[in-house]
């Protein structure tokens, strides 16, 4: 059952899917409606989990469950994951490509595959206090405290 992304508790489990582009007004709009319905219909188990899901910087899209109601089995989880993964066909974008790294140029979000961040690292423009984002953070009061981070703090630290 979708309910507002912000009537979650916060403890609820999150799954962050970065586009490796930013998406288009029309593909995020697609994409955020395609979520809603199968979230609407989501289950795990025959019982519907609580969750919800929200766009963010016009290449994020994270899902949210409130696994206190009912946890998710890895049989749902594989589920959405393959809607993700028909996204990348349809819309010629990928949320699995582990070699694209979205980073903050001043207040703009930009993703840029792992050669050009190491180029932008050499070149000075990105630095040990750029913001880059943790997608493997594990619930919603994450994205307020570990999702956002400098460099310097994050795993991508290593390309410095």
């Amino acid at each position: 059952m979708w309910v507002n992304f912000d009537e979650l508790p916060l403890q609820s489990r999150v799954w962050v899917f970065q586009s490796n582009r930013i998406m288009t007004s029309s593909e995020q709009s697609s994409i955020d409606d395609a979520v809603k319905y199968f979230v609407q219909k989501w289950s795990t188990h025959g019982v519907h989990m609580l969750a919800s899901h929200v766009l963010f910087h016009n290449c994020f899209v994270v899902i949210a469950a409130d696994e206190q109601k009912q946890a998710a089995s890895g049989c749902s989880i594989d589920s959405f994951t393959a809607l993700f993964k028909a996204f990348g066909t349809q819309y010629n974008l990928s949320f699995f490509d582990r070699f694209s790294i979205a980073h903050k140029l001043g207040d703009e979000v930009v993703i840029s595959d792992l050669d050009d961040f190491k180029q932008l690292i050499g070149d000075g423009r990105i630095t040990p206090d750029t913001l880059v984002f943790n997608n493997l953070i594990e619930q919603r009061q994450d994205l307020f405290t570990k999702w956002e981070l400098p460099l310097k703090e994050s795993w991508q630290k290593r390309y410095l």
